[in-house]
């Protein structure tokens, strides 16, 4: 009962907002829309997550001051704080700047470009503040000319290496300035060009801070589906000169256009997993929702598609207005064949029903298929093996050594045609028939290792979403049982995104790249092979993707189930010691490593 009252709360609190600005019609189809998406369950999650911010915040104002102690005197260079100011409440704007203020570093710049504001009281603030401390310096636009205009000339005025981008009613944590400080040392070839870390909102009408976003590392395919980075954000300034600044166009989506650019450049990019900014939630701000600025939607599918057309990809852009990200699909450059490897033992009906589906549903028709044999001994199971060794572009092997998962899957690659290897669990089913495309759309790019699917339990909960390295002990499945209709945290179920490692049930990988890693690792015969795989291609320099849109099911269980050897285990916690220890890149050390769904760790 608290638990569903907690989210009511919750509900109501944005309600009252979202009726105040929009009216009682705008309202209803709004409500109607979130709960026909959301559904009661992923509501609740959303209060549950905010309850638990409540006690981490409180748990962490415990440990600040001796953090403060610890960085406050660390060396590192002055950072400029470009602001763009147009017509805000002044009290907003004295709070943002006030946040600057009380940094706990005092190296900084605050570079403040009046937009052309009319209203005087904010004129007459920001004459006062050149008296007030000379870090802060003012500069006027006598007629607007737009966030991204006024964000250059911010930038031109910046004297630091560094500059940070701030909204005019925005908050900086006490040490922020200090935080990335941390990270910028003044040695070039140690120094990163790029530095971000979390953030959350701040809900003016029970004055809270709520909904913390705790990043995942360097992730440039998420970057594509949403503008994970968000604030706050530390850049090389001649970095962002180099690619042009910001451009008016692209107003409401600059900030993700400018960092699309600067992703085509060999940076150095560092996360700091710390919560260092706080977006306050208003009217027409896009930390209220995506229908208050549809400009900022349309500005940021272009962006998506020049970044794309820049690498020599043809893509469609979507922007999803329930959840705020956007659905991409890039077009296949070449239909280059595909070799579908699928081992089984003893499981012909379930083999019949996989491949039934691989051959009805998909709509990519250059593939061939090759099943593997381990031995089986049923009757019938033998007499459909028989049949399919008639089908075209299909091959029945027989591997007669006892069950190892990588030898059986290294020895179907080794009589493989085909461009890109997909190795398939006998127990699953495909459910769109454009699966296979979602694979290569993303294994065809050079510096893509594998590529997994969402995988689903015939009840519709998730099998697997991606796996995360160091989760109940060793590595466990993302969002595992979760809702699959369900957009999970900060819509990570529905985006393309980078993972550390994908499950061999459902995963592509290009056959060159598949011999020079050495494929899979025969001493986890039963389990982690997969993770130990991604693994190896991640020490290659390749990102490992997982995208929602192949999707089957995986009737899990049916075969071998989930057991995995103990030595199994300790081997992989020997080999993979260093990134279990220092935590997943593309996970964050305060979610929780208990539970598959993203909860906080508290």
């Amino acid at each position: 009962m608290n638990r569903l009252f907690r989210s009511i709360l919750e509900l109501f609190s944005r309600s009252i907002r979202i009726l105040k600005s929009y009216g009682i019609s705008h309202f209803t189809r709004r409500l109607w829309k979130y709960l026909k998406k959301q559904g009661w369950r992923n509501i609740l999650a959303a209060g549950d997550l905010n309850v638990q911010y409540q006690k981490w915040l409180h748990r962490k104002s415990r440990q600040n001051n001796e953090i403060t102690k610890h960085i406050m005197d660390k060396p590192g260079p002055a950072i400029s704080i470009l602001m763009p100011v147009y017509n805000p409440k002044k009290d907003h704007l004295a709070e943002a700047v006030q946040s600057v203020l009380s940094q706990t570093s005092p190296n900084w710049q605050l570079c403040i470009i009046d937009d052309g504001s009319t209203e005087q009281d904010v004129k007459s603030y920001l004459d006062s503040l050149a008296e007030l401390d000379t870090r802060i310096s003012v500069q006027r636009h006598e007629v607007n000319q737009g966030i991204s205009e006024a964000t250059n000339s911010a930038l031109k005025m910046a004297e630091s290496k560094y500059v940070l981008f701030m909204d005019q009613d925005d908050i900086l944590r006490p040490n922020a300035i200090s935080a990335f400080k941390k990270f910028l040392s003044e040695t070039e070839e140690d120094s990163p060009d790029l530095v971000y870390a979390d953030e959350d909102k701040y809900d003016e009408l029970s004055r809270k801070r709520i909904d913390p976003f705790f990043k995942p590392g360097w992730s440039p395919h998420l970057l594509h589906s949403f503008n994970y980075i968000g604030h706050p954000v530390v850049v090389r300034k001649d970095l962002v000169e180099q690619v042009g600044g910001l451009r008016k166009d692209f107003d409401g989506a600059q900030d993700h256009d400018l960092l699309l650019r600067l992703s085509d450049l060999p940076i150095k990019v560092e996360r700091i997993p710390d919560v260092l900014y706080c977006w306050r939630i208003s009217v027409r701000s896009t930390a209220d929702g995506w229908e208050a600025k549809p400009m900022a939607a349309r500005a940021g599918c272009i962006a998506i598609e020049e970044s794309f057309q820049r690498k020599g990809y043809s893509v469609k852009v979507k922007h999803l207005v329930d959840t705020g990200t956007y659905d991409f699909r890039l077009d296949i450059k070449s239909k280059d064949k595909v070799s579908i490897i699928i081992p089984t033992r003893n499981n012909g009906k379930v083999l019949k029903k996989c491949l039934n589906s691989i051959l009805n549903k998909s709509s990519y028709s250059n593939y061939e298929l090759i099943v593997i044999d381990n031995g089986s001994t049923d009757e019938n199971t033998l007499k459909y093996l028989d049949c399919l060794k008639t089908q075209k572009n299909l091959k029945v092997l027989i591997y007669p050594e006892e069950f190892n998962y990588p030898m059986i899957n290294n020895f179907g690659a080794s009589h493989a045609r085909g461009n890109h290897l997909l190795f398939l669990n006998d127990d699953t089913e495909v459910i769109s028939s454009d699966w296979m495309e979602s694979l290569i759309e993303h294994s065809q790019m050079p510096d893509v290792g594998a590529v997994g699917a969402l995988l689903i339990f015939p009840n519709g909960l998730i099998q697997h979403a991606g796996i995360v390295i160091g989760m109940r002990g060793s590595a466990s499945h993302a969002f595992y049982k979760c809702d699959a209709q369900s957009p999970g945290y900060f819509n990570l179920i529905k985006c393309v995104r980078n993972v550390s490692a994908v499950t061999a049930a459902c995963l592509m990988i290009k056959a060159e790249i598949f011999a020079k890693v050495g494929g899979f690792n025969a001493d986890f015969r039963l389990g982690l092979n997969d993770v130990d795989l991604c693994l190896r291609l991640l020490k290659m320099g390749l990102y490992n993707v997982y995208t929602p849109h192949a999707r089957l099911v995986h009737y899990e269980s049916m075969t071998r189930g989930e057991y995995i050897e103990e030595k199994e285990i300790e081997l992989f916690k020997n080999l993979y010691q260093e990134i279990i220890s220092k935590g997943d890149p593309y996970y964050h050390p305060e979610l929780s490593l208990e539970r598959n769904d993203y909860s906080l760790a508290v």
